[in-house]
């Protein structure tokens, strides 16, 4: 029965196929160039990938994992998806290592910042994880973006790590347009701004650019959570409780919105 229900899931999929979203029809596997080497032959593992892309910039992570497993599953040739799953995997456990000596292997013979993108991976903190972002690999994603800015993921990334002495809120704001005439999946880069302004007090800005996140992305889950946390952090728990409560409408399994609706609804009563 499991087997029949993954067979159906992939077919679904890939009747979808056709209908591909602007991140997807502008893939960074289609230039020659210093892109990530995301895709292989398989056309139905590379919509997983797409998928798992998007979830991942979108925060959803436990989304992406489901979509990047089934991209190794239908394509053993990829890369990019062990990667991910790498990051996701628990400290020090066998499927972190598993999925880290994969991605090596199959990076051995792509360009170099396929290479690059695997190394992030290369150091373990000091609770055995290996992990793709935080302070310390934030050279590398700069390295990564300057050889190739055209890179939507690199340069998403590469910006979600700069600090306000570096410029990110200019960065932001002109990674914001270029993604909007390009027709790419802009709505991450609404939410990092919402972060950025919240991180740095300007309230107004934070709840601007949260409020657009939801407008364009009103099915997602991480959305509303995002929303739900600026009205928590200001203290309007009962906005706060109705942003959790459509993150996990929107998504059953979401766990920090559940946890965050018990909060809420201790300090109401």
């Amino acid at each position: 029965m499991k087997n029949l229900f993954y067979l159906f899931f992939i077919s679904l999929i890939a009747l979808s196929c056709n209908q591909k979203s602007p991140e997807a029809q502008t893939s960074e596997a289609e230039t020659p160039s210093l892109y990530i080497e995301w895709y292989g032959d398989n056309e139905v593992a590379n919509e997983m990938v797409t998928r798992g892309m998007e979830h991942v910039m979108n925060v959803e992570f436990d989304k992406a994992f489901v979509f990047f497993e089934a991209a190794t599953q239908l394509d053993s040739t990829l890369f990019g998806p062990h990667v991910m799953l790498a990051q996701f995997s628990n400290a020090d456990s066998e499927n972190q290592e598993f999925h880290y000596a994969r991605a090596k292997v199959l990076a051995a013979d792509k360009n170099v910042n396929s290479k690059l993108f695997v190394s992030l991976l290369d150091e373990k903190n000091e609770k055995g994880k290996r992990q793709v972002w935080g302070a310390d690999n934030h050279l590398i994603w700069k390295k990564m973006y300057e050889n190739e800015p055209r890179g939507r993921f690199m340069r998403f990334w590469y910006t979600f790590g700069m600090a306000a002495e570096e410029g990110a809120e200019d960065a932001l704001l002109k990674m914001l347009g270029d993604f909007k005439s390009e027709g790419s999946n802009y709505g991450p880069v609404l939410n990092n701004l919402g972060y950025f302004y919240m991180k740095n007090g300007n309230m107004d800005k934070a709840k601007e650019y949260f409020e657009r996140y939801c407008q364009i992305r009103p099915n997602g889950y991480n959305s509303h959570d995002s929303m739900g946390e600026y009205y928590f952090n200001n203290r309007d728990y009962e906005n706060s409780l109705l942003h959790y409560q459509m993150a996990l409408d929107n998504y059953p399994a979401a766990s920090n919105a559940k946890t965050m609706i018990a909060e809420i609804t201790a300090l109401m009563k």
